[in-house]
């Protein structure tokens, strides 16, 4: 009878793991991904964190503290230098927080790498609790995939039907199903299709016809985003794949005709490039598409082919060689990078004004986001985590007898590849979608190359009722954050709304129920004080506007708008001197903009310093200056003359 009850005991304590398991692999690849709020600017950014942060509130006592669970839990693969690594960077995300100009700009990027963290230790911890984990994740994959086709992907079937579509025809759709941005969703994309492929290896029947299918769709869908930094990607997965079936062709149990086909595909995939290439070169009306696909891309026929990246990644470079150690902090790339508009000028207005916008929130690189914002205490882990990942592979290539586990250790092998490389050109670090499902390949990687010495490993029980207490309060912290910006979040929108429509008492109102001081810029980095400040502006309130812009100076004090409707509001009321240093520190920003210098010389003039005010607009290329400032050149030489004269 004891044994027939411990029996029961023990397949109810393996369907508990199984279910955990599978919930844990069907939030992190399916649910959370459909989490979007259409009321905001970012439909996905804030709404996925609040739920993410959520979900692992309620995890993690149930991993570390329920007995049933706990029994069961081993976290001698918490060990991994993997998870050493990533942890490391979270304590350099928090610590470069300390001299930051703005704290709560980087209470996002905090909160959503310990999301990130946790997510890859209950992965490590809870997937093993299911012995089949290695089926669940690959048919979890494989659904989140199918998903991702169909909610994100649908809307662009419509457009193939009329032809190729264009690069703006597919970013007006906006793709809010996913993430409201071509590019990151490319990327997303790239993280899960290495799991197809692997799916349509390992499994039989149905769902090997299902991962066929669903990694094909989602490749062409790739292709017909246009993302150059996916495809980009895509191309380097491939290439790591080959070579990786080719050297290890043996424990990936590769037949001896597939590797065959495999040698010849690579040849004739070279030579393809090759030709593609040299067509590209030509003058005829093939190259001419080549290049307009690629290249000359007729949505930024208005600024430079790579949207501005090269610019920004040297000032970028700068920025980090400013604060090498650790970085200007976290969130704050975007309060900074205004302090070097000015440091490549030759000429009026200088190539930065080529761009669409200033308003950059990432450098579109992020190795160099990472360094800029947390210097080198975060980008050696942050580097580590990926070094270590691929050293992790290679030993699972190596050692493992398991033709699954190498598999799967390629195809993670090969989103990492894509990810690196797609991290180049844009910034899928700053999204809760790829750092969770990167989270979750690094798990895997950690599991994989745990089991080729799984012998020598003693379990090592977690001392849950210790650690769990400082995880969920900083679990609370997170969400009370979340809430905070979500709810700031939809004031902002309303008062934006207002602001179009003129209605100026609903703009006050709403950027009033917008202000927090857990997170003081909205999602374009304009400070929620600035928009209150715009709104009294609009209705007489002068003193009023003037407080404002000044709460939006702490918050963003390099902020053009700011800047200038801070020093009009001094100007206005008397305080001369005040504008000037407001309207210098403008000039110094954005040496391009003429009005800015106008309204320096002004102040210059109204102050009596008029040989001063004659240098600033002198320096202006005669071209570009205003008739306002040419009557304003003249009077300042007719009143610097006649001081002299006295």
């Amino acid at each position: 009878m004891k044994t027939v009850q411990s029996s029961a005991l023990a397949d109810g304590d393996r369907t508990l793991g199984s279910r955990l398991a599978t919930a844990y692999l069907a939030a992190m690849l399916v649910g959370l991904h459909l989490i979007v709020d259409p009321r905001i600017y970012d439909v996905s950014q804030l709404p996925r964190l609040l739920a993410l942060l959520v979900g692992l509130t309620i995890a993690v006592p149930v991993v570390l503290c329920l007995p049933a669970v706990k029994c069961r839990v081993d976290g001698s693969a918490l060990r991994s230098p993997i998870v050493a690594a990533a942890a490391a960077y979270l304590v350099a995300c928090g610590l470069s927080l300390v001299g930051a100009i703005n704290i709560s700009a980087g209470f996002t990027d905090l909160f959503r790498t310990l999301a990130a963290f946790l997510v890859l230790c209950l992965g490590i911890l809870v997937l093993p609790l299911d012995h089949r984990w290695r089926d669940r994740l690959l048919e979890m994959a494989v659904i989140a995939t199918l998903v991702a086709v169909v909610v994100g992907g649908w809307p662009v079937a419509t457009l193939l039907l009329e032809g190729w579509p264009s690069r703006r025809a597919v970013e007006e759709l906006l793709l809010e199903g996913m993430m409201s941005n071509v590019n990151l969703f490319a990327g997303f994309l790239l993280l899960v299709v290495p799991w197809c492929v692997c799916g349509a290896c390992v499994f039989s029947g149905p769902w090997r016809g299902l991962a066929t299918a669903v990694g094909t769709l989602a490749t062409i869908l790739i292709a017909v985003l246009q993302s150059r930094a996916a495809w980009l990607g895509w191309v380097a997965a491939l290439t790591v794949t080959m070579a990786t079936l080719l050297r290890h062709s043996q424990e990936l149990a590769v037949p001896p005709a597939v590797r065959r086909s495999l040698v010849r595909g690579s040849l004739a995939a070279v030579i393809a490039a090759l030709l593609l290439v040299g067509l590209a070169l030509t003058d005829t009306p093939a190259g001419e598409s080549l290049r307009r696909l690629v290249v000359n891309r007729p949505h930024q026929a208005d600024g430079p082919s790579d949207g501005g990246r090269t610019l920004v990644w040297g000032l970028t470079t700068q920025m980090i060689i400013d604060h090498p150690i650790g970085g200007v902090g976290a969130g704050n790339f975007p309060i900074r990078l205004h302090e070097y508009f000015g440091s490549d000028r030759q000429d009026l207005p200088p190539d930065f004004s080529r761009l669409s916008s200033h308003n950059w929130m990432q450098p579109h690189n992020d190795f160099l986001w990472v360094g800029a914002e947390k210097g080198l205490l975060g980008i050696v882990p942050f580097a580590l985590v990926l070094l270590l990942s691929l050293l992790a592979i290679r030993t699972i290539l190596i050692r493992s007898s398991n033709p699954t586990d190498a598999r799967l250790a390629t195809a993670s092998l090969a989103a990492l590849v894509g990810n690196l490389v797609f991290s180049c050109l844009d910034f899928p670090l700053d999204r809760v979608s790829h750092q969770t499902v990167l989270a979750v390949h690094l798990a895997v990687i950690v599991l994989l190359e745990r089991a080729t010495r799984a012998a020598s490993t003693r379990p090592l029980p977690l001392p849950g009722w210790l650690v769990a207490p400082p995880l969920l309060a900083a679990l609370v912290l997170g969400i009370t954050y979340a809430a905070a910006a979500l709810s700031q979040e939809h004031s902002v929108m309303i008062a934006r709304r207002a602001e179009h429509d003129g209605d100026w008492l609903t703009m006050r109102e709403a950027a009033r129920q917008g202000t927090t001081p857990w997170k003081t810029l909205d999602p374009l980095g304009v400070p929620v004080a600035f928009l209150e400040g715009m709104a009294d502006l609009r209705l007489g309130n002068h003193a009023a506007a003037t407080a404002c812009f000044e709460r939006a100076l702490a918050a963003n004090p390099n902020r053009l708008y700011v800047l200038q409707n801070l020093g009009a509001g001094y100007a206005q009321a008397g305080r001369v001197d005040d504008a000037i240093i407001t309207f210098a520190v403008a000039a110094d920003r954005y040496p391009s903009n003429v009005e800015v210098r106008h309204n320096l010389a002004s102040a210059l003039i109204d102050s009596g310093r008029f040989a001063e005010a004659i240098a600033v607009i002198e320096d202006v290329p005669e071209g570009f200056r205003t008739p306002g400032m040419q009557e304003a050149l003249l009077y300042a030489h007719e009143a610097a003359g006649e001081q002299a004269a006295e």
